[in-house]
């Protein structure tokens, strides 16, 4: 009788114990399929652009200097046939107007390069850069009057807001000339002192290039 009863004792633990187990399983289970999202979608990186005019119809080159194509812009002055009796000096100008996104820096420098003054007349020819400003901080002088064979040290420019500033806003418009996100520069190309009594200047000329960079501010 008491084995009959232990045996029976053990399907009911058996039993019991498959129930319990297949409980839990489901109950863990049941637990496991709870879920809750929120997802924060389409993050993305975009890069301003870097880009401005050189008067009208010239636009800028990205990450080289240019020799050529977009970028290499004509001439501001071309003045031939120089007559030392007569010849006071030539000017011309350019406008620089920040057309990219970003707000940036802008520097004037010769030296360099196609940059650098050649030809035996440059010792007898001066060049002077002056922008629309006024008053300080740039009394409007980027370069005094300088012969060709001298230093021209770069200059950081300055925009023509109504409070000239170093760095200049995007978004200004290609061929502008004033404004916060412009400045125009009067180039002028003058005798020096010895060019009317320099006899060897004759038939000789002078060549010179002006370099505008624009960096990210």
């Amino acid at each position: 009788m008491e084995h009959r009863k232990s045996k029976r004792s053990l399907r009911v633990a058996l039993v019991l114990g498959t129930a319990v187990a297949g409980t839990a399983l489901v109950g863990w289970g049941g637990l496991a399929a709870w879920a809750a999202y929120t997802e924060n979608a389409g993050n993305s990186v975009a890069a301003g652009t870097l880009a401005h005019s050189n008067g009208s119809s010239c636009v800028s080159s990205l990450g080289v200097i240019p020799t050529s194509g977009t970028g290499f812009c004509s001439a501001t002055i071309t003045v031939s046939n120089v007559d030392p009796a007569t010849w006071t000096g030539t000017t011309g100008t350019i406008k620089i107007a920040n057309t990219g996104s970003l707000s940036s820096t802008f520097q004037l420098s010769m030296g360099t390069a196609l940059q650098a003054p050649t030809g035996s007349l440059c010792a007898d020819v001066t060049l002077a850069v002056t922008d629309l400003n006024t008053g300080s901080p740039d009394n409007g002088t980027v370069w005094t009057a300088t012969a060709l064979t001298g230093t021209f040290t770069a200059k950081s420019l300055y925009t023509n807001g109504s409070t000239p500033s170093t760095t200049w806003p995007g978004g200004g418009t290609v061929g502008a000339g004033t404004g916060t996100s412009a400045d125009t520069y009067t180039v002028t190309v003058a005798p020096g002192g010895g060019f009317a009594g320099d006899y060897a200047d004759q038939g000789t000329s002078c060549t010179f290039g002006l370099l505008f960079t624009q960096t990210a501010a």
